[in-house]
């Protein structure tokens, strides 16, 4: 299965962080509504599943799986099975809550271009800031995916 692991760009990024550590291909997204759109429309490879990652400085030890995205009134949702994913991520130890209301943010903007792209074989989590990323918790999030 071919899966592509989404970051933004950005060492004191904790999603660039934890993208770095994982193994497989990698894409880190520009920190721009612009840049974000043409970085998705240059991916050329297909994908069988994109897990993105992005920052919510809110979460503290713990991810939200986020289920749908909106732009222009437009709501795409993934086909991911969350409650499978949020099982696994709770199992090793990582406290899971899934959110079913976009935000207008950066990372709302990633995730609706990429479920566009991928007809909704794409998951987008957010984890807490870089202070609250340990190598354990890399570790869980590796093994959970």
């Amino acid at each position: 299965m071919a899966t592509l692991y989404v970051g933004f760009k950005g060492n004191g990024n904790s999603s660039n962080k934890i993208v770095n550590k994982l193994i497989g291909e990698k894409l880190f997204l520009t920190n721009s509504y612009t840049g974000i759109c043409k970085d998705i429309e240059d991916i050329r490879n297909t994908y069988d599943l994109v897990y993105m990652f992005g920052l919510d400085k809110t979460l503290k030890g713990s991810i939200r799986i986020d289920c749908v995205a909106i732009k222009d009134e437009v709501s795409l949702k993934s086909n991911i099975d969350f409650d499978i994913l949020a099982g696994k991520l709770n199992e090793r130890g990582i406290r899971t809550t899934i959110g079913y209301t976009p935000t207008r943010s950066l990372c709302n903007e990633a995730y609706w271009y990429m479920l566009r792209k991928y007809n909704c074989h794409v998951v987008f989590l957010h984890v807490p800031s870089i202070k609250y990323i340990t190598d354990s918790f890399i570790e869980s999030i590796q093994t959970a995916l």
